[in-house]
């Protein structure tokens, strides 16, 4: 009644009223109701005062109405409003395509607004009243364009008219026509309440027209601004669809209809599609249920109507997320944070899930998954159709289906949900097996077109699970081969076989299979499978087959032992380069096909066949003599040495033609390499002329593989008199091609080709003849000059007879030095790199060996050259021009007569300068200026790390291979004689330089040397450097006087050694002395006045800086760790610690409250440098219980990475020092030996197993490496210590050590650390189920951090994803593998521990039901995991011999002897196949009789025990086999173990794989016994009848028992 009153107030204002109409407008403003939008409220009231008297009443009642509603709940419409603004600037953005970036939303809720306000006032901490939110006009007309009483009105609007039937609403429709059409024109962007309108007018379409036309009228106006595709119009494709559905079948079945709905269909709006697709479906659904209604015509073509709808639409779809991807593509660099319209529209595409919910509908509808192959599985749905019409309809439907699942698989792969198909693949599945299972039965079943089920299978296979197609593709070779292949036609040229529709299938599943990833260890095909493949590729000669074949072979090179020599025969018959490539593989993976084809080479007719296609036989060939003597023990030497002979008639000609061909290089270079294997005797007059031929070819260096027909020739004359004549026609030969090379590339060189060349010049000694023509073009090459160096070494010594002929050396001297690039090669530049360097110490090595060989060379003019390119430093180019420079003053060309005493690029801008401005106005340089070439921070590093074994008058260059730079590090020889030259009593001494750049600290440091010559010369030097101090001026002179004098006053002896320690006291003292405005300057001043002399035996000050009790006692303790960790050295600085008590004081402050991270931190460097000292080491443990503290640090729940790296290198050192040489040694007795205590091994260990739980992988990959290393270590030598202990009779106890659960862990750290996921839930599964506290508690806290940055992940997915990348870069495959190493040594040095198992009956087998120990079935599970591992480890991975013996030792002495643990493993098949693929690499890997022999015999019987184990030994072989291994493990004669060996592993290969029978063991017997019985060339006979070989009478042995068999 209150807004009654307030209108009629208004509109009764005349006069007296008018002063309470206005308070009443007033009221209306500040309701809230018009806010921001109060001018709105003008236009309302207006219109409102144009309405007749008559119905002003009824209009304002309705606005009461609104109004009362509006303020008491505004939220509704208010979001109704902001809602309809966000929707209009997305759909103009979307129709116009705007520049994302210049677009300006408008904050889309006007409760955002509100919040902002919050948000900045609730961080305001008391300024509420400041702050203030104000929206300018701009803003507000994009954010408010209409107030929410337009919302009202039209729902009030909407009620009223629906409720009413008499039409009484329509002066209340013509109120409202006339506000909303003057509110539309107020309008800047008039869609958003356009949309509005369109929004409330889809209520009212129940309505008729007539009824209310001004309404219609202004509908069809308003939607004159609403874009066409935003109108809200019923879709053309389902109203056309509907009509034509109630018309009947006749008008759907129209061309044009047909035609239009489809176009319709593939341009349907993405909001109408799932629409479009359902009403699809429904049709199709009702017309299968009244299929039989329907006439055999109409209703197929039905179906096919719909299910082609359907295809289109899901067309239409993916189109749709195409365009979306597009855009998400497009806008992805955007910024997540200020976000424009376009990337909301993003944002939401990425958010659309149109085509995954259209597929789901299509694919999980029930008509569809249930008729697909139902009628080929017997299993059809509930219907009421005749025979014939169920027939006709699964077919409709069958291909249907088909065409859906074409085009929908695709996009379900996309969006991995392949899952959604899984139901038509089982139908696949289970119907092509009926189908293979009903055609192996009956040839007969063959039907001459495909089935429905193999042209589902031969579309769709790619997208099935690998065990669908594994199951299949067995299922095929089962079949037999009739049905596999069929007569080629009669117009075909060539008559036999080809494949069959099922062959071409079989064909498909294989190739695809094995294009797909490995299953994790699982063999693809058994024995069984690849023999029938075998067999149909031999039947049909299908080059595809052939391709299938050749790539089983290739990732699965152990199938080579079940192929028949029946299809190694048809190969060669074919001779096609596939059917060649797969001989070539049999040959070099099974030892029986190689003696096949030696066979099939001397069988009379293959020399004329070899010949004839020698082309196509050259790869093969070339193969095959690589493993011709590799495994000469498995076959007849009669044999072996017969082939080469056939081979060379055959192909001796045409291989000699090559020097003369002009073919590709790969094509010479086999024929080069079959020519170099295939050389005859010396005598032979095939050999003379290819002697002949070579040289000629070698000169024009167009092939480096020609030099391997030149080697081969070179052994061939190995013990003749013609190799020195040989070789001289090489030097020639390699000269001259040498010469070629260079002229040929003068501006482009070709570094492999003549590095090669230059190595055999190195190799042949060659004369420098050619060094005039080549040296313009070569002179920066450093192999060039290295091979220079050597000959000059080897051609110029004075009792050669060539070096009377040769260039003189002061000529060859000569055009060393005047080259033109001589200077810019040796002189030292500012910035160097790698090669540089290298081009510079190669000159260097030349210019010394001249040097040596002719010393009168030296001349003074040289200096100033070798000082330029001298750095000062301890690298090694450096080292060796000091060397030069030295052998020049021995030869009176003194530097200090010169008086040249700089160097580098300062030596060389100086000697210009001499030479421009002439003696006359030279100076020499001020020692300040020679002092400045010195750099203050590398002068203290070479301090920190001076060489304290490095003799002053050595010869010898210093290398230190635990140092990476040496360049890093100045020269205490030279800079200490440049010292002593510049201090000389007449020279000005700038003193206070001396102390700033180090030289004084350098000075000192040289007097821990242990050089007597080296401290000699620094105390000459502090002597010379001390009379200047004292008549030099500057500020601290009196400090630095008063340090020497107390460093001079503790000296007792002469020429005395200082510890280390004190010299780097001294140094860090003397530059602190430079330093008055730092803390350390007081004390260090204050520590000095209060001693006379330095006490040498104690640290200086230690303990009024440790335990400072100034404020600034954090600075003094951190200046005297430092300086500890600094200075321990050696020896003699840990006893002047140790004297001190110094080590018991940092251990017990370590764990103090008061000790800080950088204290620690300084402590443990302290320790690891101790660590490095004998005697350090082993009296840290013993005497102040080091081992212990470490373990109490490792008993806190969490580490930081930096403690825990340092604590994992001290560890380390502190094991690998106090092992030292006590490592086992050979020749030596075990009561001769020295062992660590083994209650020290045992105190590492269990510090070890401690820190295992605190491994993770962020941790440094090299302090991971160390720690695995050190572990290994400890685990090998407890071992050695426990077996020699046993050997002497004394005592040991606790011999098992890790236990089960410490090897899980050990276990799921290293899943962790290599992302090994099956591993990780192999261990995660054994801990909950035997409920292991430690792993289930590392487990949960992984998946806590997982989960972190997983959440992490979702926030900043682009920033997480870099991250991810770098630190996987950063991980070095070398660490990893080095890690992988000693775990598998750690593992094999787990015994696991069985207890006792309950009493049983004798033959009762052992059932898992009786493990009722738990910590069998523990023991057990983890038996099974750790080989598990091991085993993939190995066959995976290259071949470590120390692992491969300790491994096998392992399996033998703690697998074997328990039945529960063989069980458990064998029953897992991918372990089986890991297990053969370890075993076939032994075998590979033992190719000569010097072989792994020992070692496989191990292997073998340790099959043969896992084969008894599986009940694989029902065939007459198996014991005899077993005692062929048996005698192999006890014989000594290497060959026949070797021959006894090898049979053994071609049975366990043909038995382990799945044979029935030993085939390839019998087809090898029998390969041998029919070659030595068979007449193979009377000549070879004749030169072999020395008796039978090893192999000869084990095979007749083992034919014997294959006849009985």
């Amino acid at each position: 009644a209150m807004f009654c009153l307030l209108f009629w107030s208004f509109f009764c204002a005349p006069g007296l009223l008018l002063a309470l109409s206005l308070q009443s407008l007033c009221v209306l403003r500040d309701s809230g109701v018009f806010e921001y939008t109060w001018k709105e409220l003008s236009v309302w009231l207006e219109h409102l005062d144009n309405t007749k008297e008559d119905k002003k009443e009824a209009v304002i009642q309705f606005l009461e109405r609104i109004l009362l509603k509006l303020v008491t709940n505004p939220y509704p419409y208010t979001d109704k409003a902001a809602d309809l603004v966000q929707e209009a600037s997305v759909l103009q953005v979307n129709m116009f395509k705007q520049d994302s970036d210049n677009i300006s939303i408008p904050i889309s809720h006007i409760d955002d607004v509100l919040d902002m306000v919050d948000v900045l006032i609730e961080g305001s901490d008391g300024l509420d009243e400041e702050i203030g939110f104000t929206l300018n006009e701009d803003m507000i007309i994009q954010t408010f364009p209409f107030s929410a009483v337009v919302p009202a009105a039209l729902e009030a609007r909407n009620i009223l008219l629906l409720q009413t039937e008499n039409g009484t609403g329509a002066h209340i429709v013509e109120y409202l026509v006339a506000v909303f059409t003057d509110l539309l024109h107020s309008q800047r962007e008039p869609l958003a309440l356009c949309l509005m309108f369109q929004l409330y007018d889809k209520d009212l379409q129940s309505l008729k027209v007539s009824k209310y036309p001004q309404l219609y009228q202004f509908n069809q106006y308003y939607k004159l601004w609403i874009p066409q595709q935003s109108q809200e119009l019923v879709s053309v494709f389902t109203i056309l669809l509907r009509k034509a559905y109630e018309r009947g079948s006749n008008t759907l079945l129209e061309d044009d209809i047909q035609t239009k709905l489809r176009d319709l269909a593939s341009q349907l709006p993405p909001e109408q599609l799932l629409l479009g697709v359902k009403h699809v479906l429904l049709y199709l659904k009702s017309t299968v249920s009244v299929f039989s209604q329907l006439s055999k015509t109409f209703g197929p073509h039905l179906v096919d109507l719909y299910v082609d709808l359907l295809n289109s639409l899901l067309c239409r779809g993916n189109q749709v997320e195409l365009d979306n991807q597009q855009k998400r593509e497009d806008h992805q660099t955007e910024s997540d944070l200020f976000m424009d319209e376009q990337s909301l529209i993003t944002e939401e595409s990425s958010n659309d899930k149109t085509l995954e919910d259209t597929l789901l509908l299509i694919f999980r509808h029930p008509t569809l998954e249930s008729w697909f192959l139902a009628l080929e599985q017997r299993s059809l749905p509930q219907h009421s159709l005749n025979p014939i019409t169920v027939k006709l309809l699964s077919a409709c439907l069958n291909s249907g289906v088909l065409k859906l699942l074409k085009t929908g698989a695709p996009m379900l792969q996309s969006m991995d949900h392949k899952h959604v198909l899984s139901k038509y693949f089982e139908a696949i599945t289970k119907s092509v097996l009926k189908e293979l299972e009903a055609v192996g039965k009956d040839r007969r079943q063959v039907s001459p077109k495909k089935s429905h089920q193999l042209e589902a299978l031969e579309e769709l296979h790619i997208y099935m699970t690998a065990a669908q197609l594994k199951e299949i593709t067995l299922t095929m070779l089962r079949l037999p081969e009739m049905s596999l292949t069929t007569q080629k036609s009669e117009k075909c040229p060539r008559k036999g076989k080809q494949l069959s529709f099922y062959g071409q299938i079989l064909v498909q599943l294989l190739t695809e299979s094995y294009q797909r990833q490995p299953q994790r260890g699982e063999l693809l095909l058994s024995t069984e499978h690849i023999k029938a493949l075998g067999i149909l590729m031999s039947a049909s000669a299908s080059e595809d087959l052939e391709k299938v074949f050749l790539q089983a072979l290739q990732s699965e090179p152990v199938l080579a032992h079940a192929v028949s020599v029946e299809v190694h025969v048809h190969c060669l018959n074919q001779r096609s380069e596939t059917s060649l490539a797969i001989v070539g593989m049999l040959i070099k993976h099974c030892r029986t096909h190689l003696l096949q084809f030696e066979l099939w080479c001397l069988s009379s007719a293959s020399g004329k066949y070899l010949r004839k296609n020698m082309e196509s036989f050259l790869p093969l060939i070339n193969v095959y003599l690589q493993c011709r003597d590799q495994y000469d023990f498995t076959r007849p030497s009669t044999v072996v040495s017969a082939v080469t002979p056939v081979l060379r008639k055959a192909l001796w000609k045409e291989l000699c033609g090559v020097f003369q061909d002009t073919e590709a290089l790969h094509e010479t270079t086999v024929k080069l390499q079959v020519l170099s294997k295939l050389l005859p005797s010396s005598e032979s007059k095939g050999l003379r002329n290819l002697i002949e031929q070579l040289p000629a070819a070698l000169e024009k260096a167009e092939n480096n593989e020609s030099w391997t027909v030149a080697d081969a020739i070179s052994r061939m004359l190995e013990n003749s008199e013609e190799l020195h004549s040989w070789r001289r026609r090489l030097l020639s030969a390699c000269l001259k091609g040498l010469v070629v090379m260079y002229n040929s590339s003068k501006d482009e060189s070709k570094p492999e080709a003549e590095r090669s060349m230059l190595l055999r010049l190195e190799e042949l000694l060659v004369r420098l003849l050619f060094i005039c023509t080549v040296r313009m073009y070569r002179y920066r090459d450093e192999a060039f000059l290295k091979v220079l160096n050597i000959a000059i070494q080897l051609l110029y010594k004075t009792e050669s007879s060539l070096s009377q002929s040769l260039v003189k050396l002061s000529k060859l001297h000569m055009m060393v030095t005047q080259h033109s690039l001589f200077l810019s090669a040796i002189l030292r530049s500012r910035e160097e790199d790698c090669t540089n360097i290298q081009t510079r110490e190669a000159l260097v090595d030349i210019l010394l060996t001249v040097v040596k060989l002719s010393p009168s060379l030296c001349e003074s003019s040289h200096l100033a050259v070798l000082l330029g390119a001298y750095g000062a430093t301890l690298s090694t180019v450096d080292q060796k021009i000091l060397l030069l420079l030295q052998l020049y003053e021995k030869n009176n060309q003194s530097l200090i007569n010169s008086r040249i005493l700089l160097w580098g690029p300062a030596a060389v801008e100086h000697h210009k300068t001499c030479k421009s401005l002439g003696k006359s106005l030279w100076q020499q340089p001020s020692m300040e200026e020679i002092l400045c070439l010195l750099d203050r921070e590398k002068m203290m590093k070479t301090i920190l790390s001076f060489p304290q074994h490095r003799r002053l008058l050595s010869s010898q260059v210093l290398w230190d291979e635990s140092v990476r730079s040496l360049d890093d590090f100045y020269d205490p020889r030279f800079l200490l004689q440049l010292f002593s030259e510049l201090t000389r009593p007449e020279c000005v001494v700038a003193c206070h330089k001396f102390v700033e750049v180090n030289a004084l600290g350098l000075t000192v440091a040289a007097l821990s040397s242990y050089d007597s010559n080296m401290r000699a010369a620094a105390y000459f030097v502090l002597a010379s450097f001390r009379s200047h101090l004292e008549g030099a001026r500057f500020r601290e002179k009196s400090q630095l006087l008063y340090l020497l004098d107390a460093v001079q006053n503790g000296i007792r002896q002469p020429n005395l050694r200082f510890t280390f320690s004190l010299t780097l006291y001294i140094a860090r003292v003397a530059q602190q002395i430079l330093k008055p405005e730092e803390h350390m300057y007081i004390k260090v001043n204050r520590f000095l006045l209060s001693h006379q002399y330095l006490d040498l035996r104690k640290v200086p000050g230690f303990f009024q800086l440790f335990y400072s009790f100034d404020f600034e006692y954090k600075t003094e303790r951190e200046w005297i760790l430092r300086f500890l960790g600094e200075g321990l050295r050696d020896k003699h600085c840990y006893e002047l610690y140790d004297y001190q008590r110094i080590f018991q004081v940092i251990l017990s402050f370590f764990n103090s409250p008061l000790c800080d991270e950088g204290s620690q931190s300084h402590i443990l460097e302290i320790l690891q440098n101790a660590a490095n000292v004998t005697r350090a080491a082993y009296e840290l443990i013993q005497d102040h219980s080091l081992l212990t503290w470490i373990l109490h640090i490792l008993e806190k729940r969490f580490l930081e990475n930096k403690l825990l790296n340092k604590i994992i290198s001290l560890l380390h050192t502190l094991w690998l020092t106090n092992l030292g040489d006590k490592r086992e040694v050979k020749n030596q007795s075990q009561e001769n030996r020295k062992f660590l205590p083994i209650q020290l091994v045992n105190e590492f260990l269990y510090v070890l197993i401690t820190l295992i739980k605190h491994i993770r992988t962020n941790l440094d990959l090299a302090k991971l490496t160390q720690f695995f290393s050190t572990l290994n270590s400890v685990l090998e030598y407890r071992a050695i210590v426990v077996k020699a202990f046993k050997e002497m009779s004394r005592f040991t106890v606790n011999d098992s050590v890790l236990s089960n659960k410490e090897i899980l862990l050990l276990l799921h750290k290293w899943s962790i650390i290599e992302k090994d996921l099956q591993l990780q839930e192999d261990v995660q599964t054994l801990a909950q189920k035997y409920q292991i506290k430690e792993l289930l508690k590392n487990i949960k806290e992984k998946s806590k951090s997982q989960g972190c940055s997983h959440a992490y992940h979702h926030i900043r997915k682009k920033n997480e994803i870099e991250r991810e990348d770098d630190s996987t870069a950063d991980l070095e495959v070398s660490e990893l593998e080095k890690c992988r190493d000693h775990l598998n040594s750690v593992f094999a040095h787990w015994e696991p521990v069985f207890p006792m198992l309950p009493a049983k009956h004798r033959g009762e087998p052992l059932k898992s039901a009786d493990l009722v120990d738990e910590t069998v079935s523990l023991t057990c599970a983890s038996t099974y995991v750790v080989t598990k591992w091991l085993m993939k480890s190995m066959a995976e991975h290259s071949l470590n011999m120390q692992n491969v013996s300790l491994t096998l030792r392992w399996l033998q002495n703690c697998i074997l002897p328990h039945p529960v643990a063989v069980q458990e493993i064998l029953r897992d098949e991918t372990l089986r196949n890991n297990i053969f693929k370890f075993y076939t690499q032994i075998c590979e890997a033992s190719r000569g009789t010097a072989g792994l022999f020992k070692e496989l015999c191990l292997f073998s019987s340790i099959m043969l025990h896992l084969m008894d184990a599986q009940g694989l030994n029902n065939n007459g072989f198996h014991e005899l086999v077993k005692k062929l291994c048996l005698s192999a493990m006890m014989e000594e004669d290497a060959n026949k173990k070797a021959v006894c060996v090898f049979l053994t592993s071609v049975y366990i290969g043909d038995i382990w794989l799945g044979a029935q029978e030993p085939d390839m063991l019998i087809t090898h017997v029998k390969l041998i016994c029919n070659s030595t019985d068979d007449k193979l060339n009377d000549d070879v006979l004749e030169t072999h009848k020395q008796g039978e070989e090893t192999i000869t009478p084990l095979c007749k042995t083992l034919y014997l028992a294959t006849l009985g068999h």
